[in-house]
């Protein structure tokens, strides 16, 4: 081997060295000025470790601000977040990715000044997404995750939440090749504030034109004076004793959605009004309790009722994850007992003029 030959292959070995070195910094500038792209928002990233024997890259310690706001915890953030090729889709032909999200958290802030809230964040943020990596996901995976809602402001200030979820989302462009309608399917776990079980699974289209799924989801004997200074912050209201469940069934397609919740309410039990509680507080407190002697159960002490979920799809062009926060959110109106019926179904859905 020639000298001239020794020293090409010395200075190229050195220049992909340095690329090798220099990669995750400009991964770093690069990702931070995608991000930063969406209105109203700024990103943090403290490192990237790039994995080409795998195809993928890892960004660690992310945190999204919103800026120029009052507002002390990021929307967004996480320990790590693994982006990669999904080598067992590229088996059936597929070239799709994985995403996988280590301790993510999300904070929704209320605040009485809506230019202090954070309850929302723009659909940029999907584009800034796809520029970090270009392929569609197939798979999504949430581990130990945490989804809180809070009030700084507030009197009382609150912090309610759920944590320890893990939260996976499997064949989302369909990539295994199922032949099943709802080829997508999704589950998962969580505890609440005091530790109660959360769970939510099910299945969803998703090629198809408006929001098709099937769920179902439980919250098991959650301790409600943990959420305590939330009711006070709504109500005024103070719970002593009790505990909260709720069972949710629902099912949407051809742009109805259709099911039920069951909360049920145990051994409830409300402290006196404060002395320099209001009228209309007080009012409120005594119709609550009015309407717990209504429908409690007195040998059980259980506050019961049920409500059926029904409804139209107004924009056919909302996601499915959308359509099911949605369903969910409003099912903690709903109740009776404490079980899962499976008795929602596709067929179940008939085509024309719903009631809401």
């Amino acid at each position: 081997m020639s000298k001239y030959l020794k020293f090409s292959l010395i200075v190229l070995l050195g220049l992909l060295i340095a690329f090798r070195l220099a990669l995750p910094y400009a991964l770093i500038q690069y990702a931070e000025h995608r991000i930063n792209k969406i209105p109203e928002y700024r990103v943090k990233i403290r490192d990237l470790d790039v994995h080409l024997y795998r195809g993928s890259y890892t960004i660690k310690d992310i945190a999204l601000y919103k800026v120029n706001k009052n507002i002390p915890v990021p929307f967004f953030s996480a320990k790590a977040i693994d982006l990669s090729l999904q080598w067992k889709a590229l088996l059936h032909g597929m070239f799709v990715g994985k995403i996988k999200a280590y301790q993510p958290r999300i904070n929704f802030v209320m605040d009485p000044n809506e230019k202090n809230e954070q309850l929302s964040i723009d659909n940029e943020w999907q584009k800034a997404v796809k520029a970090l990596f270009p392929l569609n996901f197939n798979h999504v995976d949430v581990q130990d995750g945490t989804l809180a809602l809070r009030s700084f402001t507030g009197n009382p200030p609150f912090n309610l939440y759920l944590k320890n979820i893990n939260f996976d989302i499997e064949n989302m462009q369909n990539a295994l090749r199922s032949k099943q309608t709802l080829a997508s399917k999704f589950s998962g776990t969580g505890k609440t504030i005091d530790g109660a079980r959360v769970m939510i699974k099910g299945r969803f289209d998703p090629f198809s034109s408006q929001p098709t799924f099937l769920l179902n989801g439980s919250i098991e004997a959650m301790q409600i004076n943990k959420a305590n200074a939330f009711l006070k912050h709504f109500s005024a209201i103070d719970v002593k004793d009790g505990n909260f469940s709720l069972f949710v069934e629902a099912a949407a397609t051809k742009g109805l959605v259709k099911g039920y919740a069951k909360p049920i309410v145990k051994n409830l039990q409300i402290i006196d009004p404060e002395k320099d509680m209001g009228p209309v507080e007080t009012l409120y407190k005594g119709a609550l309790e009015l309407v717990a002697k209504i429908v409690t159960n007195p040998k059980k002490q259980t506050i019961a009722t049920k409500i059926m979920i029904e409804g139209q799809i107004d924009d056919p062009d909302t996601s499915v994850l959308s359509i099911i926060g949605y369903t969910l959110r409003h099912a903690f109106i709903q109740a009776l007992l404490p079980q899962i019926d499976h008795t929602i179904a596709m067929r179940d859905i008939r085509i024309g003029k719903s009631s809401t």
